[in-house]
């Protein structure tokens, strides 16, 4: 470990300990006692080697991952049912009504472009030969809409009440990536909607936390990093860091005052677990702390140890044979989070001990 860093004292509690340094331990370094004046309660902790990581503490909006818009994909019609926002469809649920007819979701990677019927062949007949296995219907898997597909797509319809044709006519099904979270309703229930109208906007059920950052700091971040995310209600939620955008840009000019917007920023995507959002809030503000470095297998101590030496740098209490001795450190990472901080020096080795103060 060969770095050194500058703290702000007040960051990270080491200036309520110069006060240690300098009544506590006010001895050379050679561990000779000298009478304190002031007496601080203290207690030992151990020197451990273990993994350090440095965090960037951003502020974020709460929201969820993907943006789609589901537009009217078959003829003019009616709106005659709608979900609320926030309603999680699944897969073989109805996404909206049109005519008083279900327009169903499925799971696909592209939207669908044509009516699926016997004879055809494509991505789209494998996207639904997927769907209708997992919803209970099995047939061949195969990309071929063939008598196998044809069977399961009436056995499909009969299960919903519909005529069994065995065909899905362009509009009836929805193609999205996965389970979809209803963001807004574009359209009305009773409100006609014509051919390629727009009817709701979706997002994915994923919660993520986008975070505008500074382009500065971007560098010091890849796609998999870990986030401790400090949801509304004070849990501490774990996500990984999913995107990372590539273009900064501003926000929109100040129209109250006419000056110019604020500093560009880059886009940042952190996802979090099902259920990770506390409620199922959406655009609420969080505090994230990022992991923008780390150490593996160094030595490290409470954060708390550390005494500001006069001269500049740190030092720490280090206890042997019941007896203090003041001795200089060189420290590396500060991991705020964890509350400690990666030392090197003489003497400094795992299961040493050094004074913390208690109070």
């Amino acid at each position: 470990m060969t770095r050194r860093r500058s703290r702000i004292l007040a960051t990270t509690g080491v200036a309520v300990l110069v006060l240690v340094a300098v009544t506590v331990a006010a001895r050379p370094f050679s561990g000779n006692a000298s009478r304190p004046t002031v007496v601080v309660p203290t207690a030992l902790a151990r020197i451990v080697r273990t993994d350090v990581v440095e965090r960037q503490q951003v502020s974020g909006t709460l929201s969820y991952s993907g943006s789609y818009g589901v537009a009217n994909a078959g003829a003019a019609g009616t709106v005659t049912w709608l979900p609320q926002p926030g309603t999680i469809v699944g897969r073989g649920r109805e996404l909206y009504e049109l005519d008083h007819a279900p327009v169903t979701l499925l799971y696909g990677p592209r939207p669908a472009y044509r009516d699926l019927t016997y004879g055809i062949a494509g991505p789209d007949v494998l996207a639904l030969q997927r769907n209708l296995l997992a919803l209970g219907f099995p047939g061949p898997v195969d990309g071929r809409f063939d008598f196998g597909t044809l069977a399961a797509v009436e056995a499909w319809q009969r299960s919903l009440g519909m005529p069994a044709t065995g065909t899905l006519a362009l509009g009836e099904v929805v193609f999205l990536p996965g389970p979809t979270r209803i963001a807004t309703l574009v359209a009305a229930a009773g409100a006609p909607v014509a051919a390629g109208g727009p009817v709701l906007t979706a997002t994915s059920a994923q919660p993520a936390v986008l975070i505008p950052l500074d382009p500065g700091t971007v560098s010091q971040l890849s796609v998999g990093d870990q986030a401790l995310v400090t949801t509304p209600d004070g849990r501490t939620v774990t996500g990984h860091v999913s995107s990372i955008g590539r273009v900064a840009t501003a926000p929109p000019n100040n129209q109250q005052g006419g000056g110019g917007g604020g500093s560009a920023t880059v886009p940042v995507t952190v996802t979090l677990p099902a259920g990770g959002t506390g409620g199922g809030l959406d655009q609420a503000p969080v505090q994230v702390a990022i992991v923008s470095q780390e150490d593996r297998n160094v030595l490290a101590a409470p954060i708390s140890a550390l005494l500001a030496r006069p001269g500049g740098g740190y030092a720490v209490n280090l206890v042997s044979g019941g007896v203090a001795h003041l001795t200089p450190v060189t420290t590396g990472l500060f991991d705020d989070v964890a509350g400690k901080v990666e030392i090197s020096g003489p003497g400094i080795a795992a299961g040493e001990r050094v004074q913390v103060p208690t109070g």
